[in-house]
């Protein structure tokens, strides 16, 4: 698939831009915070087929978010080694207030590749891709 070039930001420029944000309402697609952001997971990058994806899930509303870890998962998701996995927990006062499950395949035994990052404001940060962490 051909893409525009995509310029990823790091994870600590998200985390800096996050800090101090309330997380005012989400659904497995969102988060929306306090200053009219949303944050998004999309596939940014894929290649024939190969896919990633990612969703948010137990989301407490109203916490203010105060720092952001990039973990990788106790347990792989799928039984299938061609995904990578990464668990991205959003905390408040080292209490986790959301967390994001992203996943990305290589496709076809490492032929292909994926890449999924959040979107925010048109803005793409820490990017997981199907070979990182290997």
């Amino acid at each position: 698939m051909c893409y525009d070039e995509i310029e990823y930001k790091d994870k600590q420029e998200m985390i800096d831009r996050l800090v101090g944000k309330r997380i005012i309402e989400w659904s497995k697609d969102h988060l929306k915070l306090d200053d009219g952001s949303i944050i998004n997971i999309e596939m940014t990058e894929y290649d024939c087929c190969a896919m990633a994806c990612g969703e948010f899930k137990d989301v407490k509303l109203e916490a203010v978010i105060t720092d952001i870890r990039f973990n990788k998962p106790a347990l792989n998701y799928f039984e299938d080694e061609s995904y990578t996995t990464q668990e991205v927990v959003f905390i408040h006062n080292q209490n986790k207030i959301a967390q994001a499950d992203l996943y990305a395949d290589n496709g076809n035994e490492d032929y292909y590749y994926s890449v999924v990052a959040f979107k925010i404001r048109d803005i793409y940060y820490a990017p997981l891709g199907s070979g990182d962490g290997e």
